[in-house]
């Protein structure tokens, strides 16, 4: 098992301070009429009949190689998300490249919410038209993210296929059941020009947690097993940095934790840290019940307070799903509350619609031109990510604007290392979404993974 928040000691960088330093650890084209104006002349049956455009990367792609076996009922209520498409995003690509080039005038000018929302967001315009197409066909919004990038809503499986012109599918694949569109989801031309994606329409893709379990270590309530915070700051030589004074991390979570949990490990340590604070996505607070994820959120949090005893965390939860990863993403950015993002859990690059992996990208980038720096765990099944003997990365590892860290074996001799190597299990490949970024040679024109070992390896204490 390798952790993300490993990744703080490199050499990463916020608002011109290094985190080493600071952290202390660590298509179509648009209809020539207004499309505002347009749609307040086209009720639900024009509508029907207006010319519609394909939203393309949004079918899921186990659909082509899973077994159709029943409708959708069409009295079933489905939450799923209308992705916008963000304004001028070359000159977004060219920004994010200058503020983190030494060399350019720009370098460390990061953004407040409020000014990449005038400069890069989706219009107040956009918002409505689409809004407006989402109410004709008797769908409700929900929400609709700070930066405008995401439209959240609930309708029918009847009001969705309406409005949408697609047919929505009951799938069967090894064993597993999974409900999703049968094809592209169509639009009026007036809009299609600003729809990045409609996010939910399945349910295919699950997100694991990046954790490997030591089967050969039998926990003991009374005796701690594995490496100890002092363990860890001896070994990578971070006693002399500081506690984190001042810094606020943020965890990407699918589950929740138990507060006693943490309190004990603080107190078994003498740490003195302040309790997580839960924020809550979607509605999503899981603490009261964890789930499987509780392990994983409970080292999530342990390792800051491990290595960074002062710092501030924060615990995004949110549902786990396409939609729920698009507002984690969104909710992190326009917050803009932390400085480090450290995410443990994944999925096969493959698993969802690839207009899923570019709607959460649009998040990335509005966090990056902000300073915040995002690491993720590379995977724990090799290059075998999806588990069906096929090469395939992990997502959001695979994403250029975030840090894939990839997982080492640590040994110690007494308190100093002894050696750390590679972990053969941690994931690494090339993607097959995205292509070689700017600070990567890649392979094949694409992006390979992990960019960096991860340096506080917790495989041994699991």
């Amino acid at each position: 098992f390798r952790e993300p928040i490993g990744g703080l000691f490199p050499r990463c960088l916020r608002r011109g301070v290094a985190v080493k330093k600071s952290l202390r650890i660590l298509a179509a084209p648009v209809a020539a009429v207004p499309v505002f104006a347009s749609l307040m002349f086209m009720g639900t049956a024009n509508a029907a009949a207006a010319p519609l455009v394909a939203i393309p990367a949004n079918v899921n792609p186990a659909v082509a190689t899973s077994a159709r076996v029943a409708d959708l009922a069409k009295t079933d209520q489905l939450s799923f998300a209308v992705t916008l498409k963000l304004r001028d995003e070359a000159g977004l690509d060219t920004f994010l490249s200058q503020v983190s080039d030494p060399h350019s005038a720009l370098f460390h000018h990061f953004l407040t919410p409020a000014q990449f929302d005038a400069r890069y967001a989706p219009t107040a315009a956009d918002v409505a038209s689409v809004k407006s197409f989402l109410a004709s066909n008797g769908i409700k919004v929900t929400n609709v993210s700070g930066n405008r990038d995401v439209v959240d809503a609930v309708g029918t499986t009847a009001q969705v296929q309406q409005a949408f012109a697609t047919t929505m599918g009951v799938y069967q694949q090894s064993g597993r059941q999974f409900f999703a569109n049968d094809s592209a989801p169509r639009v009026p031309a007036a809009i299609a020009g600003v729809v990045q994606g409609v996010v939910g329409l399945d349910n295919h893709a699950v997100r694991q947690p990046e954790l490997t379990r030591n089967t050969a270590v039998t926990p003991n309530a009374s005796r701690p097993v594995g490496l100890t915070p002092a363990q860890l700051h001896s070994a990578y030589e971070t006693t002399s940095l500081g506690s984190g004074s001042g810094q606020t991390v943020a965890l990407w979570e699918f589950d929740g934790f138990q507060t006693s949990n943490i309190t004990h490990y603080d107190s078994q340590f003498g740490l003195g840290s302040s309790a997580p604070v839960t924020v809550s996505v979607d509605g999503a607070n899981f603490n009261s019940s964890p789930g499987d994820g509780q392990g994983e959120v409970e080292l999530d949090i342990e390792i800051v307070q491990a290595m960074a005893s002062s710092a501030k965390t924060l615990v995004y939860e949110a549902p786990n799903s396409d939609q729920g990863q698009i507002d984690m993403v969104a909710t992190i950015a326009q917050q803009d509350r932390v400085s480090v993002t450290s995410i443990s859990w994944g999925e096969c690059e493959a698993e969802s619609p690839s207009s899923t992996t570019t709607s959460t990208d649009n998040g990335f980038k509005q966090g990056v031109s902000e300073g915040i720096t995002f690491y993720s765990a590379s995977g724990d099944d090799g290059s075998d990510d999806c588990g069906d003997g096929t090469r395939a990365v992990d997502y959001p590892a695979s994403d250029p604007n975030v840090s894939g860290v990839g997982g080492t074996t640590l040994r110690l001799s007494g308190s100093s290392r002894s050696s750390e190597t590679a972990w053969s299990g941690s994931g690494g490949g090339v993607s097959t979404v995205f292509s070689t970024p700017s600070y990567q040679k890649g392979s094949g024109g694409h992006r390979t993974v992990p960019d960096e070992i991860g340096r506080a390896s917790c495989r041994e204490r699991v």
